[in-house]
Formats: C-alpha cells, sequence, structure tokens
C-alpha cells in the first residue's frame, strides 16, 4: 500500500531553490492556468462593464440577477455553487442587492438555508440591462468571433469540470 500524504505533510517535501530562473518565469507567466484566465476574465468584465455603466449594475451583479430569475429562488448554496464562488463572498454581493432593492433573501424550508429571489424592481432592472448585455455580447461576438466564443465557453466548461 503507499504512503498517504495529508497537508500536513507537505512541508516535508518541499525544497528551497535559491536561484530564480528567468526562462521558467516567463513560462508560468506564458502557461498558467490561473494567471491568465483570470486576466482574461478581468477583460471582459471591464467591456461588460463599460455597457453596463448606465444601468447601474456591474456584470457579476447582472450574472447574480440572470441566475435569480432562471432559478425563481435558489439557495445561497446552490448560487455559490453555481458561480464557483465562497458563500461569504456571494453573501456581500446579495448584501448589496438587497440594499438596492433587486433581490430579497429570506429563509428556505429548513432554518440553516436561504432562498433569492428577485424582486419587481430587480425584474425590471435585469430587464432594463438586457440590451446592454446584448451590445457588449455583441462587441465581444464581432471582435472574437461568434463561433470561437462558443468554443471558449464550451472548453472553460470542460476546464471548470477538469478542475471541480
Amino acid at each position: 500500500m503507499g504512503a498517504h500524504i495529508d497537508e500536513t505533510d507537505i512541508g516535508a517535501y518541499t525544497y528551497f531553490v535559491t536561484e530564480l530562473d528567468p526562462s521558467l518565469v516567463s513560462a508560468c507567466a506564458q502557461s498558467c492556468a490561473a494567471a491568465n484566465v483570470r486576466r482574461a476574465s478581468r477583460a471582459v468584465t471591464k467591456l461588460y462593464g463599460r455597457f453596463m455603466a448606465t444601468t447601474g449594475l456591474e456584470p457579476t451583479q447582472y450574472s447574480l440577477l440572470v441566475a435569480c430569475a432562471l432559478t425563481g429562488g435558489a439557495t445561497v448554496s446552490k448560487l455559490a455553487e453555481v458561480f464557483v464562488m465562497d458563500r461569504s463572498a456571494l453573501a456581500r454581493n446579495l448584501a448589496i442587492m438587497e440594499k438596492r432593492g433587486l433581490v430579497k433573501v429570506k429563509p428556505g424550508e429548513d432554518r440553516r438555508t436561504r432562498k433569492v429571489a428577485l424582486t419587481p424592481f430587480g425584474e425590471a432592472t435585469l430587464a432594463n440591462a438586457m440590451p446592454h448585455w446584448r451590445e457588449a455580447q455583441n462587441a465581444v461576438e464581432r471582435k472574437f468571433g461568434a463561433e470561437r466564443l462558443r468554443t471558449l465557453l464550451f472548453e472553460l466548461g470542460e476546464l471548470m469540470k477538469a478542475t471541480a
């Protein structure tokens, strides 16, 4: 039977490099999935943010409104899972949106769960924001290519599955 390594053992198997190898740093910068996906995410979010600015919504808030509209009252845990987001970070975003009257967070079937639903104002805000989202989406499709975008979205889904 092979040896089991848990988190407390990791330090025993590390070593220290005394010199930084520039070629390794360069290879990391070019091939690191985490860094490159986050950089692309920030660029795309910035573009959508410009189109959404007049709606008063951040792109993340828009996405949460869409998810709430689609689910018709998902739990905070389910939304956190869908967005691959820490529950506390999601709760902070939802608190801001609830304060603005966009969503209502209420107790679920048991005391441990909370459900998130759009308010009528949230529905109206989402309806108003959709044409702005469409403009941003059209801009991405024009600049990047609709087929390339479909392929990218599929591949990102596969990457999420592979890293889950």
